[in-house]
């Protein structure tokens, strides 16, 4: 034990974090601290009074349909939260554990997140360049980046929220999650393979040290320490060389996800007193949905595994620039763009010359034209 547990509040729709020490856990401090009013607080006992008495609960959530955007923002936004709330969750510094998965999370989205998520990467490369003054404590880590990184207007979570904000830190945490999986795949296209073995283990570790959800991090944890899915076999810690092998990961992660979703499901009925999920409602909490993707699931309710990556490249990384080598160490990624093809600019010279051409012949027959007109008048 290196010091006492740290409760960390947050106003709903704020990312202003308060401490709050241990002895002081109460609603009215909470109350005071982040400034509830008498009536805010009396408003929400009668709303959870209300909802305690609501007995027709929806049994199977459907998914809200999102386009690559709201994944990108709603994962920047995760990690921006999980730097603010998850990662320093006791005072002094980072243990020796903690600080070498911290760093392996950072060098892997460093390589794998894609080029729109500027500010994302902005923030990876300002807190790896400065990694020993970052992990030394959560003010250290606050300062680096408000003095280095622009402040952005409020934002908030687009997806999985279904008018619940709460519920999005989680939801752009396996956002951001998939989207690593998915940049796993196109790294390795263009550059010294990273194993899937390797950025497995990565997501492990920080699961291990930073997620604050237990029920959540232990689940998970069993889940990948028990082979689940086949991922001892099927993630390999060797570099490879096809394609095939390296889809892999974002699909071993898509398994694991859609388990946590059904077994999800099934808590929530339990705890609302329903009957246990049937075969058709757990196939409804697992997706995509035969709505978002009807060639994804077969009649027997097993996946075509290619149509299954090419929805999760659509959500994840569709529009982002293929092709592009990411380089080993972060730099400033405005200048990391794709290179206009060679018969590109040849063609749009041809084009050019012809329209010039074109536009001089027409001037000539213009001139022609002119002087008969001027001759005939005289």
């Amino acid at each position: 034990i290196r010091s006492f547990p740290t409760v960390k509040v947050l106003k709903e729709d704020s990312y202003d974090v308060k401490k709050i020490k241990l002895g002081e856990v109460d609603v009215e401090h909470f109350s005071r601290e982040l400034r509830f009013s008498n009536d805010s607080v009396e408003k929400t006992k009668k709303n959870e009074s209300k909802h305690d008495n609501v007995h027709e609960i929806a049994r199977v959530i459907p998914f809200r349909l999102h386009d690559v955007h709201d994944a990108w923002s709603d994962a920047a936004l995760s990690f921006e939260f999980a730097l603010k709330t998850g990662i320093h969750m006791s005072n002094g510094p980072l243990s020796p554990e903690e600080e070498k998965a911290f760093r392996d999370w950072l060098e892997l989205l460093s390589k794998t997140l894609p080029i729109q998520m500027k500010r994302t990467h902005d923030i990876i490369h300002l807190l790896l360049k400065n990694f020993s003054i970052a992990v030394e404590s959560q003010s250290n880590m606050d300062n680096l980046i408000s003095q280095n990184i622009p402040l952005e207007p409020k934002r908030q979570w687009h997806t999985c929220t279904y008018g619940d904000n709460q519920m999005g830190y989680t939801c752009g945490l396996w956002q951001l999650f998939h989207i690593m999986s998915i940049g796993v795949v196109e790294y390795n296209q263009h550059n010294a393979a990273i194993p899937t073995r390797h950025a497995s283990e990565t997501l492990r570790n920080y699961v291990e040290h930073f997620f604050q959800c237990e029920v959540c991090r232990l689940n998970f944890l069993d889940m990948y320490d028990n082979c689940s899915f086949d991922g001892c076999h099927r993630l390999s810690a060797q570099p490879t060389s096809t394609e095939h092998e390296w889809r892999e990961l974002p699909l071993w992660l898509w398994e694991t996800h859609n388990d946590v979703n059904v077994r999800l499901m099934g808590e929530r009925m339990e705890q609302n007193s329903q009957v246990e999920p049937n075969s058709w409602e757990s196939q409804q909490a697992r997706w995509p949905s035969l709505v978002a993707c009807p060639n994804c699931w077969r009649e027997d309710r097993s996946w075509e595994e290619d149509r299954i990556f090419e929805h999760l490249h659509r959500l994840y990384w569709h529009g982002n620039p293929l092709h592009i080598r990411v380089e080993e160490t972060p730099h400033d990624f405005d200048t990391r763009y794709e290179k206009i093809p060679l018969s590109r600019k040849i063609g749009a010279i041809v084009f050019g010359v012809l329209l010039t051409l074109a536009l001089l012949a027409k001037s000539d027959k213009s001139k022609i034209h002119a002087g008969r007109h001027k001759k005939i008048e005289i």
